[in-house]
């Protein structure tokens, strides 16, 4: 039952974050800073409200309630906001809300369509001393079904080999 709340809490905090109103790059008037400030802010809560309720202390996680999480949670207006998660030793994917037959899969060799392996950078990232951070690639949008240009921010999940992470699909 606590743990039914506070995956309550967590999506009410992500969705009131980014719902309906909030600012994203397709918006002329939204900036940069804005989206990466919403980026990280979103993912830092995730992260930490994820590693209290789905991580033991042994390190062991319970990736059932993680899917369940990120499948839940849809933001900006049109929707194309979504989180992912993968384990930055072996670049498996552990979830993702777009793509279903993922969950499980070795991800090392997927490449954008310029040529990025975009897991071993993103892993890459989060084994660093920052533990996490930004990240520009080419992504296909649920919502256009064309590859974009998107920026992501990650982060690890605490206690774990785990990361986060979510991004925005970017105008050229």
């Amino acid at each position: 039952m606590r743990k039914c709340v506070i995956i309550s809490i967590l999506l009410i905090a992500s969705l009131v974050l980014l719902g309906p109103g909030t600012p994203t790059l397709a918006d002329a008037e939204s900036d940069a800073k804005t989206d990466r400030a919403v980026l990280k802010a979103v993912v830092h809560s995730a992260a930490t409200g994820l590693s209290a309720i789905a991580v033991k202390k042994n390190g062991k996680y319970n990736a059932e309630m993680l899917r369940k999480y990120v499948n839940a949670v849809r933001f900006f207006d049109d929707e194309s906001g979504y989180f992912f998660i993968y384990n930055y030793t072996n670049n498996y994917n552990v979830a993702i809300a777009t793509m279903k037959d993922w969950p499980g899969t070795d991800k090392t060799n997927h490449q954008d369509s310029h040529g990025t392996f975009i897991i071993q950078e993103l892993s890459k990232l989060a084994k660093s001393p920052a533990a996490g951070g930004f990240f520009e690639y080419y992504f296909n949008n649920p919502v256009s079904k064309r590859d974009e240009k998107k920026i992501s921010y990650i982060e690890v999940i605490p206690g774990t080999t785990l990361y986060i992470g979510a991004g925005v699909y970017l105008k050229e």
